[in-house]
């Protein structure tokens, strides 16, 4: 439910409540009359009336965000008046609906008077006390979004030393043996650093981009393992522009070779695949060895950066699993669909 919403459902109520109040007195001590009703009717509409014209003026002055000097002041004033209006309205309309009545004595104006104040005073203490509640949710929520914001840069900002390095003494070797391969390496290089930083307000790119940072990470360390490393690609059309979190699977390739193809001396196969799961995508990275090669520390430091990155933006719904499947390590990773 909106907040607008929210505030008119409680003008009717609140108002409507003391209306009911009021006239249920009222017929007590007289009698139901056509009159009455339509006096009590008619109040509750301009109560609300005035209240919302009240409302208006304290945001448009902005007497609450942040306080204005004396603004409690002020408020009283508002109140007052619209007391005031209140009484000499009640008066006024049960004049005009009984021509020829008594008229109001100061004993019967003054209660009038006061309960107007009260019941236009209680709703003043509510909506400041509401208001500055909804304030403070809010200045509470953009502080977590703040942190939240600076928890994923400083997670989306780091970059593996051993990859740079690994990358880094590849490309080195090349320099002399083969400059023209070495300029390319450096060109996929760049390619992937410049894919790291880059990804909209949301923190996603399209799937196809982080796919082309893979392979060109891929040709890479395709310089260091040669035919130790065979990879492929199995991407289901349609999912292209699927938005994910960048990097997350070039960490997952990363594992794999770092704890699967480095660790068997005549290497093995990455089997990288994307397809629509539910509303969502499933993304896995395949490759030759199995967990029990790992560190006991299976929970490396990338797959900690993926986890956490996840449970930032998607909460509980996105998951990142590790698991032996036939002489292969199978990572599984769930992304749902942001909107």
């Amino acid at each position: 439910m909106t907040t607008e919403r929210r505030y008119w459902l409680l003008q009717i109520a609140g108002w409507g409540l003391d209306s009911a109040i009021s006239i249920s007195f009222a017929i007590y001590y007289t009698s139901l009359n056509l009159p009455l009703v339509v006096g009590y009717v008619l109040f509750f509409l301009y109560s609300i009336a005035l209240t919302d014209l009240f409302r208006r003026e304290i945001r448009r002055k902005h007497w609450l965000n942040p306080p204005v000097p004396w603004y409690g002041l002020r408020l009283l004033a508002g109140v007052l008046l619209i007391a005031a209006i209140q009484t000499i309205l009640v008066v006024s309309i049960d004049n005009v609906l009984t021509p020829g009545g008594n008229p109001w004595p100061l004993s019967a104006i003054l209660p009038l008077a006061w309960g107007t104040f009260l019941a236009t005073g209680t709703w003043t203490g509510l909506y400041v006390r509401l208001t500055e509640r909804r304030r403070r949710e809010e200045r509470d929520l953009q502080s977590q979004l703040t942190l939240r914001e600076a928890e994923l840069r400083a997670l989306e900002y780091q970059i593996n030393p051993h990859f740079l390095f690994n990358c880094l003494n590849s490309i080195r070797a090349l320099v002399i043996e083969d400059p023209t391969r070495a300029q390319d390496m450096l060109t996929k290089l760049s390619n992937v650093l410049r894919h790291s930083l880059r990804h909209d307000n949301r923190h996603t790119v399209p799937l196809e981009s982080e796919i082309a940072a893979v392979a060109d990470y891929l040709a890479i360390e395709a310089v260091r393992f040669e035919e130790r490393l065979q990879t492929q690609f199995s991407i289901e059309p349609g999912v292209e522009q699927f938005p994910v979190p960048p990097m997350l699977l070039q960490i997952l390739v990363e594992n794999a070779i770092k704890h699967g193809i480095a660790r068997q001396p005549q290497g093995g196969r990455i089997v990288i695949r994307a397809a629509q799961h539910g509303d969502g995508i499933m993304l896995t990275v395949e490759n030759t060895g199995s967990l029990t090669a790992a560190p006991p520390n299976g929970n490396s430091l990338g797959l900690a950066n993926v986890r956490e990155r996840l449970r930032l933006l998607y909460g509980e719904s996105a998951s990142v699993a590790l698991k032996n499947e036939d002489g292969r390590v199978v990572a599984t990773l769930l992304v749902p669909n942001p909107a």
